[in-house]
């Protein structure tokens, strides 16, 4: 089944199309698209054991449970809710929002994959720090493992997918709308976002500039402060207002790495090819849970570090399978 993974670079194609980028940035977002192409491709032939981590169950439920009380206790801190004055979720504690991320995500859909369907609540309560990103994103995480779900025991039907996709859409719409901003401005986040890409394959050279840095900060900026790597995108193109950019999926490995982000491309298409065939309910979480990340971060990037960790847990997973399996 390998669909799934595959939808990140066509939908990453399809946005910067949408966005009308120059040919420049068509020709580079083709071959970043056909790298994760092929790294899906091998990664899907290589056999692995899937051993997961071993994690008792009462403890995702914790975590699950911790997410959603962070939630509420920030709500609580705050006397109010960012969904309802979307002005205040500057006030929100950056480090207690990741937590919320880093355990709310994989945990729902570990709990929805073993039929808890109280799982369903995170997306639904995260909503309430009026961000987009985190809701579609256990939206889709949830929604991939209810469709692979459906699938597998062929009982998938065509309304099944119409729903899922009308809920995202409508939840999407309906959280632009609360936060004031008007339809339209889904149109103009995507020509933006396009026209940053445009900027950067143009201005970062060949090598790239930041080289490995801007995405070193998403660790850095979490620990120790200082500039976010959408902040550094904003500062090369020398916007000092304090506000932060999305470069896109490739638009921050470009300016690492310049040409050689295609690379980055295939090491992540062989990550999702070869965790797509996971077995252990964990592991699976891992899976539906990064690859959320990957489609949404089609237009914002994987950049930070809740996501960081996330990929590198599954990657820890899947080369552990992969030694055991050489061994075996």
């Amino acid at each position: 089944m390998r669909e799934l993974p595959l939808l990140i670079p066509i939908l990453f194609m399809a946005f910067i199309s949408l966005g009308l980028a120059e040919p420049k940035t068509i020709a580079m977002g083709t071959a970043f698209a056909v790298s994760m192409v092929l790294g899906v491709y091998h990664g899907s032939r290589i056999e692995w054991e899937d051993r997961g981590l071993g994690i008792d169950e009462k403890y995702i439920t914790w975590a699950f449970w911790v997410a959603v009380g962070i939630i509420i206790l920030q709500m609580l801190i705050l006397r109010d809710v960012p969904l309802i004055h979307p002005a205040i979720r500057t006030s929100l504690n950056p480090r207690l929002t990741a937590l919320t991320y880093f355990l709310g995500v994989p945990s729902s859909v570990y709990l929805f994959l073993r039929g808890k369907r109280y799982a369903l609540i995170y997306p639904f309560t995260v909503a309430l720090y009026a961000y987009r990103t985190p809701v579609l994103v256990g939206l889709i995480a949830l929604g991939a493992a209810y469709y692979e779900g459906m699938r597998r025991e062929g009982r998938l039907k065509l309304w099944h997918l119409g729903a899922a996709i009308g809920v995202i859409i409508v939840l999407g719409l309906g959280m632009t709308l609360l936060r004031g901003e008007a339809i339209e401005s889904l149109w103009t986040r995507v020509q933006s976002s396009t026209s940053v890409l445009d900027i950067i394959v143009w201005r970062a050279g060949w090598n790239g500039l930041y080289h490995g840095y801007l995405q070193w900060a998403g660790i850095k900026s979490y620990l120790l402060g200082g500039y976010s790597p959408r902040g550094l995108v904003a500062k090369f193109l020398y916007v000092r207002t304090g506000v932060t950019i999305t470069p896109t999926l490739l638009g921050g490995m470009y300016l690492d790495f310049g040409v050689f982000a295609v690379i980055e491309g295939f090491l992540l298409g062989l990550y999702y090819g070869m965790i797509e065939g996971a077995e252990n309910p964990i592991t699976r979480a891992l899976y539906y849970s990064t690859l959320a990340y990957g489609i949404v971060g089609v237009e914002t990037g994987i950049l930070d570090l809740p996501v960081y960790l996330l990929f590198a847990l599954g990657a820890y997973i899947v080369i552990r399978g992969w030694k055991l399996r050489r061994q075996s």
